[in-house]
């Protein structure tokens, strides 16, 4: 639907024709003015004729209109819409760290499962403001928390492997988290770690868990991928499970193993029952700006009437 946000604006159509109404002409000259030319000048003007000012006058007044109507800021305006809004800050952590290679489950490589995981949670977030975090060696903000959900899904799509490093800094991801989190209420402060491996390096876990729970942060874990096996003989060869419910459990948080297509339907379902969206709605109405159209062709409308300007000079010198 079409609008105008400053419809007032439209009075100014009127203008050029009170000047010509109200203002006074100049007074005449106290001396004629002498032209030696005055015979030469007549025959320009029988030849170039009364067109060409007319021509000329009807470009400026329809330029004029056009510039009124884009100082009248004409504006495209969709149907309303209605969006969810909670108003829940939250952080998605993700993951990706050199480990993910070695990742499969049921023939999809651990990178997939990875932006997979993190698109559907995203998705089922409307109304929240959802940041991300990614980690490998280092923890980087790559957005803070924000309502177009669409632009994070395409970074989490534009995400890779080794993006932060090859190794695995669970806890400093933990701690990023915590320091963006803890300047929002206290019900809102809510950390989604998505990982398929064990600390290898940066701040100890549980330091990064009594840091979140001094803050007040909870912190849901997803993990992915084979569990860290009792016998391995360094961290990073799988999934330390123990380390992630450790944060969930100190935090407040739920831990979850995403070990299939199923058990991803209930992570996503557990994590909307604890931490629900709300139901209240936000009505919002897009506005596309048109003034550059009766804009351009007020530019438009000029140009060619000094190309008309111009080719009259040049018949009067013909």
């Amino acid at each position: 639907m079409l609008e105008f946000a400053w419809p007032l604006a439209a009075l100014a159509g009127v203008l050029p024709w009170l000047v010509a109404r109200l203002v006074p002409p100049a007074p005449p000259l106290a001396a004629p003015l002498r032209v030696p030319f005055l015979r030469e000048a007549r025959k320009w003007q029988q030849s170039a004729g009364m067109g060409g000012s007319r021509l000329r006058h009807a470009l400026a007044i329809v330029a004029w209109l056009a510039l009124v109507a884009a100082a009248c800021r004409p504006q495209w305006v969709d149907a309303p819409a209605g969006v969810p809004a909670s108003g829940r800050s939250m952080l998605l952590a993700i993951d990706l760290s050199g480990s993910i290679r070695d990742v499969v489950m049921s023939g999809v490589s651990g990178l997939d499962v990875l932006r997979r995981t993190a698109r559907a949670f995203i998705a089922g977030r409307a109304g929240d403001r959802v940041g991300l975090v990614v980690f490998g060696t280092k923890a980087y903000v790559q957005s803070p928390p924000t309502f177009d959900l669409q632009a994070l899904g395409e970074m989490v799509d534009e995400a890779f492997i080794g993006l932060a490093g090859e190794s695995t800094a669970l806890g400093d991801a933990i701690a990023l988290g915590v320091s963006r989190l803890r300047i929002q209420p206290d019900a809102e402060r809510v950390l989604i770690l998505i990982t398929d491996g064990s600390s290898t390096d940066g701040m100890a876990v549980p330091d990064a868990a009594l840091l979140a729970r001094q803050y007040g942060v909870r912190v849901h874990a997803i993990g992915i991928g084979a569990p860290l096996p009792d016998t391995a003989q360094r961290t990073g060869d799988g999934l330390d499970e123990a380390a992630l419910k450790l944060v969930a459990a100190r935090t407040g948080g739920l831990y979850f193993r995403a070990d299939t297509s199923a058990g991803l339907e209930r992570v996503y379902e557990a994590l909307a029952r604890h931490e629900p969206v709300a139901g209240e709605l936000r009505r919002y109405q897009r506005r596309a700006e048109l003034y550059v159209w009766p804009l351009s062709l007020a530019f438009a409308l000029a140009l060619a009437a000094l190309a008309a300007s111009a080719w009259m000079t040049l018949a009067r010198r013909r």
